[in-house]
């Protein structure tokens, strides 16, 4: 169950509170609560850096994802969340627990699942696995566990109604582009695509000149519109 306990790029210091609103539609409101807190309560990730601004690192950014899908795709309350995360802390070795192992849910109960399926919400009790489902299956993870990739959501309802299967288009990785969202399998931001359509560069011009399937860059503009309206 051991984790490294440093991995540069994936702790590094990346994105500032308004930039992963966007990236993951979650509100600066709701992001702020859960990396600062507020004078009752602590906060729920430990933030890479607070000084001179706050900003996230990639494992930041997947803690604030699976927050989110557990608070808005699974509807399980914060105060469930935060025993859980206690319960995560207090059990295993990393700050990161939401990043670094694989979490699933069912009946408003959130488990660890690694070796042995444990449920967090009851303070560690082991479980069976029968009805077992993963529930986080759009961050890829290394063999250890760590997550290496994040593939977003493209528009807030996908989040909402729990589409999990929904295109894998977009991918935030820490190893490629300095952890800006791109196009998977290349290095061609979706910002840069973006700048190239409002210049009057069409669709089918995008493509062919990267050969890509029109559909995926209609994907990657759609993402970036999601972002500008968020």
């Amino acid at each position: 169950m051991a984790r490294c306990a440093k991995t540069d790029l994936l702790e590094l210091p990346n994105y500032g509170l308004p930039e992963a609103s966007l990236y993951l539609h979650v509100p600066i409101s709701t992001l702020r609560y859960w990396v600062i807190g507020i004078e009752a309560e602590r906060p729920l990730v430990r933030l890479a850096a607070r000084h001179p601004r706050p900003l996230l690192s990639f494992k930041n950014l997947i803690e604030c994802y699976v927050l989110e899908v557990i608070r808005l795709s699974h509807r399980i309350g914060l105060r469930t969340i935060r025993y859980s995360l206690t319960t995560a802390l207090s059990k295993y070795p990393s700050h990161h627990p939401f990043a670094d192992y694989n979490l699933t849910t069912h009946n408003g109960h959130i488990y660890l699942d690694e070796r042995d399926l444990v449920d967090l919400s009851k303070g560690g009790q082991f479980a069976f696995r029968e009805f077992m489902d993963s529930s986080f299956r759009r961050v890829d993870r290394k063999q250890s566990g760590l997550a290496k990739r994040l593939f977003p959501f493209t528009e807030r309802a996908q989040m909402l109604q729990a589409q999990v299967e929904a295109s894998r288009t977009v991918v935030i990785d820490p190893a490629v582009s300095f952890g800006m969202p791109v196009l998977a399998d290349s290095r061609i931001t979706t910002g840069f695509l973006a700048s190239r359509y409002r210049g009057g560069d069409s669709i089918s011009m995008l493509a062919k000149d990267y050969g890509r399937k029109e559909r995926e860059i209609e994907e990657a503009l759609v993402w970036e519109r999601a972002k500008q309206a968020a």
